[in-house]
């Protein structure tokens, strides 16, 4: 429906719940849906919902769930024990 066709009838039948068209969207029976569709798109709002999701996917670190990994007791494992080596490095220099 264009824009000017659903202006127009939202003007003429604002409030006549009526005249709005049945949803025909499928059911998973094969049968039409017999729920009244709105005006925007012709479908219920169990059939042409409100939202299409994200405009854009987020990847890596804009991603809202994002781990970093920093904080992993493996990588703090592996930390301690990198620490240790090289103390146990700069202990062996310091005797020779």
């Amino acid at each position: 429906m264009l824009k000017k066709d659903y202006k127009a009838l939202v003007a003429s039948n604002r409030f006549d719940l009526n005249t709005l068209p049945a949803c025909g969207a499928k059911t998973r029976s094969d049968d039409p849906c017999k729920h009244k569709g709105n005006l925007r798109n012709g479908r219920c709002k169990r059939h042409g919902g409100a939202s299409t999701g994200p405009t854009h996917q987020a990847f890596g670190k804009a991603h809202h769930r994002y781990v970093h990994g920093l904080k992993t007791k493996e990588v703090t494992a592996m930390r301690k024990l990198a620490a240790e080596m090289t103390k146990s490095l700069k202990d062996l220099v310091q005797q020779v």
